[in-house]
């Protein structure tokens, strides 16, 4: 065997070797997609356990592990249900640096997993995970009454989904829930102008909204805009309570607000498309609650006001959209793959005398491509808004998930009189 044939031989045989070691799960198992002990705790409501052992395995993983982005997000995620925003904060901003790549949809990075699994590689995250990062900074800074940084955070998550609209060629719409958000932090600081753009920006994108119309038409009424007033009152059914509502809202003595942002259930989950086993796809788990039921009392009233949450951005069916935009790339590389397979295998026996050596590396790289299905654990199946105008003071917030046996615990704030305040909770069944 010549020196050629021999060096051949040898990168064969180590491509053979990291196969199998990635097909036995010895070498390119994900440790976090692995840890259900992890997502039982959060399930259970202890998302200081969870946050806890997520920054254990960060710290053995490395941030620039393979899993690395993975446990930023979910640790990220657990800060922020524990209400620990600055260290919620912390960790997404890291997640965000590690996820930025200049290109959305160039599949150069790609190219080293032809022979092998996409396993192998740093998980870089999905198109709506990237944007759901900014989302999170967004809600993070609201909670902790930081209106400007939640602001920009905002506007980047449509910044965002606008450079995978231009540069990547998607077909993604703009985020209707950070438009939402945008538009009632503005609301807050009485930007009226930037609010009533954000809200029907955010009408636009999700125009059944049924909270937007008293939104709309308190911003067109502090703006003495008549035909937006009309044209909101009759679009939306408006009744003579809706408008004294809105009405009120832009005031100058204006009622306190509290604003809940309900996270509800559990995100889908990607598992190999059963019409080609290593191309992942998204599938719904089970999620008995569609909506909350939200009631606020505040000692200053005594009295309780209760309203159902509106469901504003649907994180599974994005999930399953935008996986299934970029099956056709998917598909086209895996399909690369499958000739770069052969010519290698077939080049190896060429080189070897036909000695079944490349067969064996061909079957082996077969085996061992895998689908890659990572994702973000722990995301809610969907985002909901409910708001209630209260009198200043302590206010209890409590919340009875529809179709779920137990509600969950209150949470007590504080609302100055004429400002707003954000309040979240998180349901998992």
């Amino acid at each position: 065997m010549n020196d050629r044939t021999k060096k051949v031989t040898y990168r064969a045989l180590g491509v053979l070797l990291s196969g199998l070691a990635c097909f036995h799960l010895s070498g390119c198992a994900s440790a976090r997609m692995g840890d259900t002990k992890t997502d039982s705790l959060f399930r259970s409501g202890d998302y200081d356990g969870a946050a806890e052992r997520l920054k254990k395995g960060l710290d053995k993983e490395g941030i620039e592990g393979r899993d690395g982005l993975l446990y930023l997000l979910d640790l990220g995620l657990s800060l922020h249900s524990a209400g620990k925003y600055e260290e919620s904060i912390k960790y997404f901003l890291m997640a965000d640096k590690a996820a930025e790549i200049k290109d959305y949809t160039s599949l150069s990075t790609e190219a080293a997993t032809l022979l092998t699994t996409d396993q192998i590689k740093v998980y870089k995250g999905e198109d709506f995970e990237k944007v759901l990062i900014n989302v999170y900074l967004a809600m993070d800074f609201a909670l902790k009454g930081d209106r400007e940084a939640a602001i920009v955070e905002a506007k980047r998550v449509n910044r965002k989904l606008y450079l995978m609209q231009t540069e990547g060629k998607r077909k993604y719409q703009q985020n209707a829930f950070a438009r939402y958000l945008s538009g009632a932090l503005y609301e807050a600081d009485r930007n009226w102008n930037d609010a009533y753009v954000d809200y029907k920006y955010a009408a636009d994108l999700m125009p059944t909204f049924p909270l937007l119309g008293v939104d709309l038409y308190a911003m067109a009424w502090k703006l003495k805009d008549r035909d937006d007033q009309e044209k909101w009152e009759n679009k939306y059914s408006l009744t003579s309570a809706d408008k004294a509502v809105a009405k009120a809202r832009v005031a100058k003595d204006r009622p306190a607000e509290v604003i809940v942002l309900f996270q509800n259930g559990i995100s889908p989950r990607k598992i190999p498309d059963p019409g080609f086993h290593s191309i992942p796809k998204f599938v719904p788990r089970f999620n008995p609650v569609n909506s909350a039921e939200i009631l606020v009392s505040g000692d200053a009233s005594g009295e309780e006001l209760s309203a159902q949450t509106e469901r504003l951005m649907n994180i599974e069916s994005v999930a399953i959209e935008n996986l299934s935009e970029k099956w056709g790339g998917l598909l086209a590389k895996k399909l690369g793959g499958i000739v770069a397979k052969e010519v290698v295998g077939n080049a190896i026996d060429r080189q070897t005398g036909n000695s079944g050596i490349g067969q064996l590396i061909k079957l082996a790289l077969y085996v061992s491509d895998q689908a890659d299905t990572r994702s973000w654990n722990l995301l809610p199946k969907d985002l909901q808004v409910a708001r209630f105008s209260v009198k200043g003071g302590t206010n209890s917030v409590k919340i009875k998930p529809v179709g779920s046996p137990a509600d969950l615990p209150a949470k007590t704030i504080q609302v100055k009189p004429g400002e707003k305040v954000f309040v979240t909770f998180r349901y998992m069944p």
